[in-house]
C-alpha cells in the first residue's frame, strides 16, 4: 500500500477488504470476569471495532495490522480504482453493528475528510459509493455534527451537477443534515 503502483495498491486493498470481512467472526471474545473479579488480572483491551481480541494473523483486523492509515493514504491516489478498493476495505469497519466503533476509527484516522474530498472525483461510481457510505456514517451523531458542515457545499453541488443516480443520494444526505429546508431553490 505504501510503495506499489496504483494497480498494486488496488489489488492490495481488495485483498485486505476480503480478509477484513471475516474479522468479526475470527476475533476472540473478551473473557468475562469471574466471581472474584477484583483479584483477577486486568482484562485485555478489545478492538474498538470488533469488540473482541483481534490479531493480525488470526482475525485479519485492519486496525491491529496498522493498515487503516495506509488505506486512507490510498484514498488520495489519482487512480479512481485504487481509491474505490481502498474505500471498500475501510468500509468493512462500519458494516452491521460495527458502525459506531468503526466510524470513530475512521474519524481518528482522518478517513472522512479524504472521503469528502473524493466527492469531487470524476468517477460517478466512486461518488456514489462515498455518498452511500457518508449517509451510513452520518447516523453517528458526533460524526454528523463534526463533518456535516464541511460536506454541505459539495452535496449541494452534486444535487445540481451530479448524475441522475447521484442527485437523490446527495439530497438525502442534505436532508439527513437538516439542510434541505435551507436550500429550497436547489430542488
Amino acid at each position: 500500500l505504501e510503495s506499489g503502483t496504483s494497480l498494486t495498491k488496488r489489488r492490495a486493498a481488495i485483498s485486505l477488504s476480503q480478509l477484513s470481512e471475516s474479522s468479526s467472526d475470527l476475533c476472540r471474545p473478551i473473557p468475562k470476569h469471574r466471581m472474584f473479579w477484583c483479584f483477577s488480572a486486568l482484562p485485555e483491551a478489545g478492538c474498538p471495532v470488533h469488540r473482541g481480541i483481534c490479531a493480525v494473523r488470526t482475525s485479519f483486523c485492519l486496525l491491529e495490522a496498522g493498515a487503516v492509515g495506509l488505506l486512507v493514504k490510498v484514498l488520495g491516489e489519482p487512480d479512481p480504482g485504487a481509491c474505490e478498493a481502498s474505500l471498500d476495505a475501510l468500509l468493512t469497519l462500519v458494516e452491521g453493528d460495527r458502525l459506531q466503533g468503526g466510524s470513530k476509527v475512521l474519524d481518528e484516522e482522518r478517513a472522512i475528510p479524504s472521503m469528502i474530498k473524493l466527492l469531487g472525483s470524476s468517477s460517478p461510481r466512486l461518488q456514489e459509493k462515498i455518498l452511500t457510505s457518508l449517509e451510513k456514517i452520518f447516523q453517528v451523531l458526533e460524526i454528523k455534527q463534526k463533518y456535516g458542515p464541511s460536506v454541505q457545499m459539495s452535496l449541494v453541488d452534486l444535487t445540481q451537477r451530479g448524475s441522475t443516480q447521484i442527485r437523490p443520494l446527495a439530497a438525502r444526505i442534505l436532508a439527513q443534515l437538516n439542510v434541505l429546508h435551507e436550500l429550497p431553490s436547489y430542488f
